[in-house]
């Protein structure tokens, strides 16, 4: 990033260039379940005897991450403010439970970097604890904190020390297959970028299938399953069973073979276009699927006025004591 002297002093989000490295990068579905269990336990207030005010900090808490978020993504901030007591109403509860399971989930992957990127500048979170879920994921994404005030920074790792340094994970990134493909192209070997292709696609499907007993699995042995949990179109899934179908019988794409392959400049122009676009559709659309919320919140997410919905409810104070402060973040 290029940023002067800010860029030693604050998290500044993402450049450009940056942003673009990130377009294929894909973060799993297991890794921000991860990331989500740290959320829920930076949120918690864990003592043994109390001032009896734990309830009031930890939806302070919610509310901080989850507009740290919002604001990152966009999205309307949502304002926090108990009433003359100091209470707060059990749908206001409610509705933080329920966002704070979606900060990890809803942003795309440039996104969700910046959101760690501020929650760690913030301190909510521990860079060793992100850093070790991202790189057992496999991911090119690292955080690095340095000077007095540990600053945070955004590291991107490369297609070396990605493999070197996790030989275990499950499945290789993404980014680094797609990449690759593309220098095959550059290479003018067509087959090869047939082959990584097919590879992106497997490895997709691993993803969205986000179960460990498919690991070993081939895209076509698990493609039915596959198919019901994608949320692309019928004819995108069909050319996705095509490309590994013709990967597994060109010549060089697959196997060795004494015939040349007939996979064409084109045709492996077009398979690159495809194939990047299907990573980012699949992480889109699964994205709005997070969002099947009533009604009554859609637009901003919660209730449209910033305060709970005006139906009778009992109001909940969660620990007994004197309310602390107005509650805001």
């Amino acid at each position: 990033m290029t940023m002067g002297w800010f860029e030693a002093m604050y998290f500044m989000g993402l450049s450009k260039a940056e942003r673009k490295k990130l377009e294929t990068e894909v973060v799993s579905n297991a890794a921000r379940l991860k990331l989500t269990r740290l959320v829920r336990r930076r949120c918690e207030v864990r003592h043994g005897g109390g001032d009896g005010d734990g309830g009031n900090i930890e939806i302070i808490n919610r509310n901080q991450i989850i507009n740290t978020a919002r604001t990152v993504l966009g999205l309307p901030i949502y304002r926090l403010v108990p009433d003359d007591m100091g209470m707060y109403m059990s749908e206001e509860f409610a509705w933080h439970a329920a966002e704070t399971e979606l900060v990890m989930r809803r942003p795309d992957t440039a996104q969700l970097v910046e959101i760690l990127g501020d929650l760690l500048e913030q301190r909510m979170l521990e860079t060793d604890a992100v850093n070790a879920i991202l790189s057992e994921d496999n991911s090119s994404i690292r955080f690095e904190t340095e000077g007095f005030d540990e600053n945070v920074s955004v590291k991107l790792l490369s297609d070396t020390e990605i493999e070197d340094g996790n030989d275990a994970a499950d499945h290789p990134n993404i980014r680094v297959l797609i990449e690759r493909m593309e220098t095959g192209f550059e290479k003018k070997d067509y087959a090869g970028v047939l082959h990584a292709s097919a590879t992106v696609f497997e490895t997709l499907a691993k993803l969205v299938f986000n179960n460990p007993n498919v690991e070993k699995e081939s895209l076509g042995a698990m493609f039915a399953g596959y198919q019901k949990r994608s949320e692309l179109s019928a004819p995108l899934l069909d050319y996705i069973l095509e490309t590994y179908n013709r990967r597994n019988t060109e010549p060089l794409a697959g196997h060795g073979a004494t015939k040349a392959p007939s996979v064409t400049a084109k045709d492996a122009s077009v398979l690159i276009e495809i194939t990047k676009m299907c990573v980012r559709l699949e992480r889109r659309l699964a994205a709005q699927e997070l969002d099947g919320v009533p009604q009554a919140s859609k637009g901003t997410g919660g209730p449209p006025t910033g305060k709970a919905p005006a139906v009778p409810v009992k109001k909940v104070k969660p620990k007994p004591g004197k309310a602390k402060g107005k509650g805001k973040s």
